[in-house]
């Protein structure tokens, strides 16, 4: 079973267990949720990173539930 990653949840180094990102990467996704709230899908994530379409690997990977009202990160979510 593959375990997926909570675009909306993780921290920077949970993130890093997408395939193919890199901290650099991981810190835009966390910047983002501050300033903008929750990611919806795979291609506002591409936008984000720069990079769409994104690897399949990485789509696979990554679970765009909205986050927890309580996140602190994720306003608006």
């Amino acid at each position: 079973m593959t375990i997926k990653v909570r675009i909306n949840l993780a921290n920077p180094v949970e993130l890093l267990e997408l395939p193919g990102l890199d901290a650099q990467q991981a810190e835009a996704i966390v910047t983002y949720r501050a300033q903008h709230g929750p990611i919806k899908d795979p291609q506002q994530l591409g936008v984000i990173l720069g990079a769409w379409p994104l690897p399949d690997t990485l789509c696979e990977r990554a679970d765009f539930s909205p986050a927890d009202s309580t996140a602190p990160e994720a306003p608006g979510a």
